[in-house]
């Protein structure tokens, strides 16, 4: 097994309302020296849940994409507040997009985006026996919701506008636990 890196130094670069990156100074074990750079996420990281409208279907959202500068398809998501749990989150994503809390919240992973790069983490869930219990939230616009059949889901994959890797990674897992 290899023996981590010395931290030489950490020094910030640039910081946003999002996130900051750093350049890390490192010494390998075999004295080589190194530069890299990392994006450091504010918080605790984020949360993604899949909602489950019934025993075979899905919810998903609709929701604008800067990035990808189009509207695309995907599960419940968000960042985790300061002093909350990542199933805390959760719940609270869900009653804020959807208007709906889950009796029953299940852990599917958690996953780094890009771990060379970030220390950001997604934490994906499961959300079974759902019931109405809305909560103001920060969308700048009201989401569109969508429902899908489980048998559907290599079709979902397929579209262009179903395009986070984590909410990819979700349609498996979900399925997955759900025929277990």
């Amino acid at each position: 097994m290899n023996t981590l890196p010395e931290i030489l130094n950490t020094t910030p670069v640039a910081t946003s309302r999002l996130f900051s990156i750093e350049q890390v100074d490192l010494r390998f074990a075999n004295g080589t020296e190194a530069c890299f750079e990392r994006l450091v996420g504010e918080g605790e990281g984020a949360v993604m849940v899949v909602p489950m409208h019934s025993d075979q279907e899905l919810m998903l959202i609709r929701e604008y994409a800067v990035g990808v500068e189009r509207y695309e398809l995907s599960f419940v998501k968000g960042r985790i507040d300061s002093g909350e749990t990542p199933e805390q989150a959760a719940h609270r994503e869900l009653r804020e997009e959807i208007g709906l809390d889950a009796g029953r919240m299940q852990g599917l992973a958690t996953v780094s985006l890009t771990p060379a790069y970030s220390n950001y983490r997604t934490h994906i869930f499961l959300a079974e026996d759902l019931f109405v219990s809305p909560l103001q939230g920060d969308e700048p616009e009201p989401l569109e919701t969508e429902v899908w059949r489980l048998c559907d889901l290599p079709a979902l994959r397929d579209r262009q506008d179903f395009s986070d890797g984590r909410s990819i990674l979700a349609t498996f897992l979900a399925a997955e636990r759900l025929n277990s």
